[in-house]
C-alpha cells in the first residue's frame, strides 16, 4: 500500500536521529513488567542516550524502581484516568515540530503531545477487539488513545502482521506509515544446564504463560481431562505467573488428575521442560506476537496454538492449529501430537528450530535503525 512520505524524515549526519530530535516515551516501563517492558528496555538500551533522549512519564530520564515505582505508577494511572486526552497539563518536552517521539505503548499518547512525525509501537489492539478480557477503564482509555492516534496519523509499528491487520480493520491505513517489526527470541533463556523438575516423570504436555483468562488455559485443561491422557500415562505441566483468572484455572487444575500447576520456574528447569515435553499447548484467545510459541519452536517443541493467531505467525506456520473455544478439537490434536513417528518429530523439530533461529535480536534492532533513520516507510513489511 502507498503511504504519505514525510520529506523531513529523521535523518541526522550519523544516520540516525540525534538526541535532540528523537525522544523515547518509556512511561510503560513504570507500570508494565511483562514482555513489552523487556522490549522497551532493549530498545532504549540501544538508542539512549547516544542517539535519543528518554522520559518516564513526568520524571524525565529518571526510572523509578521498587516501592517508588509502584507509587509513581499509581499516580500516573490516576492522571490518565482523570485527564484522559485533555489538552491541559500535557507533559512538556523539548521535541520541536520536526522531531519525533517514539511511544512504546499507545496508552501514553494521552498525556503527551502527538504529531504526524511521531511513532507509536503497538503490540495489539486487544482492549478494542477483545473487550471481555479487560476491565472497563482500560478499554475506555485505550479507545481514547487510539482515537487520538487516528486523528493525528503518526507512524505506527506493530510486532506482528496479525496486530497490524486488526489495527487496519479498525482505523484504516491513513497514517504516515504502517510497519511490522517482529520481535526476537531471547536466546539467553536457553543458555546453561538443564535441571529436571522433581516429580515430573514420563511424557507430558507443557504450557508456559501467565495464568490469566486470555491465555485460555481452562480450555487446554478441559481438553487434557476429556482426552483421557492421564489414563494413558501422559501428564500436563503448566507454569507461569499469576494473573487475572488464576483462581478459575487453579480450581480446575486441582480437580484433574495428572496436572502439575507450577508458578515461577527457574531457567534451568524451564529449559528441561521445553526439552522433554511432547508438545506445547497454548490455545490463547489473544496474543500480540506469540513469544511462548517461538520459545517452544527454538527447542524443537511442536506448538499447538490458536488457529490464525499471532502464535501461528511467530512460528512461520510450523504448528498444529486449533479452535480455542473447542476443547474436544484441542484434545484431538493433542492426541495426534502423541502419535507422531520419530521421523515426523525430527522433521518438525528441525523446521521449528530453523524458523526460531531467524528471529534474532540483531535483525530486530537493525529494522528499528532503518525505521528511525529513514523517518518514513512507503509500506508495511
Amino acid at each position: 500500500m502507498n503511504k504519505r512520505i514525510d520529506p523531513r524524515g529523521l535523518r541526522a549526519p550519523g544516520g540516525l536521529a540525534s538526541a535532540g530530535t528523537l525522544l523515547f516515551d518509556s512511561s510503560l516501563s513504570i507500570l508494565n513488567r511483562t514482555g513489552a517492558y523487556h522490549i522497551a528496555k532493549d530498545l532504549t538500551r540501544e538508542f539512549v542516550p547516544g542517539r535519543a533522549g528518554i522520559r518516564h512519564w513526568r520524571l524525565g530520564f529518571f526510572a523509578p524502581e521498587g516501592l517508588v515505582r509502584k507509587i509513581v505508577a499509581r499516580l500516573m494511572m490516576l492522571e490518565i484516568n482523570w485527564l484522559q486526552d485533555s489538552e491541559i497539563f500535557l507533559i512538556r518536552d523539548k521535541v520541536d515540530e520536526r522531531g519525533t517521539r517514539l511511544f512504546l505503548d499507545p496508552l501514553y499518547v494521552l498525556r503527551s503531545r502527538l504529531s504526524e512525525n511521531d511513532i507509536v509501537l503497538c503490540h495489539d489492539v486487544g482492549p478494542l477487539t477483545h473487550r471481555e478480557l479487560y476491565d472497563e477503564r482500560t478499554c475506555a482509555n485505550y479507545r481514547l488513545a487510539y482515537e487520538k492516534i487516528r486523528r493525528v496519523g503518526p507512524g505506527v509499528v506493530f510486532v506482528s502482521n496479525f496486530s497490524a491487520h486488526h489495527f487496519e480493520i479498525l482505523f484504516g491505513s491513513g497514517f504516515r506509515f504502517l510497519k511490522t517489526i517482529p520481535l526476537y527470541l531471547r536466546t539467553e533463556l536457553f543458555d546453561g544446564p538443564a535441571e529436571a523438575v522433581p516429580g515430573v516423570n514420563g511424557p507430558f504436555f507443557l504450557t508456559v504463560g501467565a495464568f490469566e483468562t486470555r491465555k485460555n488455559q481452562v480450555a487446554a485443561l478441559k481438553a487434557y481431562r476429556d482426552g483421557g491422557f492421564h489414563r494413558q500415562g501422559v501428564g500436563y505441566v503448566l507454569c507461569g505467573t499469576r494473573g487475572d483468572g488464576y483462581a478459575e484455572i487453579a480450581e480446575l487444575a486441582g480437580a484433574v488428575p495428572g496436572v502439575r500447576l507450577m508458578g515461577y520456574v527457574p531457567d534451568a528447569q524451564l529449559r528441561w521442560l521445553y526439552a522433554n515435553a511432547e508438545a506445547f499447548v497454548l490455545p490463547s484467545l489473544l496474543e500480540g506476537f506469540g513469544m511462548p510459541a517461538l520459545e517452544a519452536a527454538y527447542m524443537g517443541l511442536l506448538p499447538i496454538v490458536s488457529a490464525g493467531s499471532a502464535l501461528v505467525e511467530a512460528v512461520g506456520g510450523v504448528c498444529s492449529q486449533v479452535q480455542p473455544d473447542n476443547p474436544a478439537a484441542i484434545a484431538e490434536v493433542m492426541g495426534r501430537a502423541l502419535s507422531r513417528s520419530a521421523k515426523e518429530k525430527t522433521q518438525t523439530s528441525r523446521a521449528l528450530r530453523d524458523t526460531a533461529s531467524a528471529a534474532t535480536k540483531d535483525r530486530f534492532l537493525q529494522q528499528w535503525r532503518d525505521v528511525l533513520a529513514a523517518g518514513a516507510i512507503p509500506g508495511k513489511a
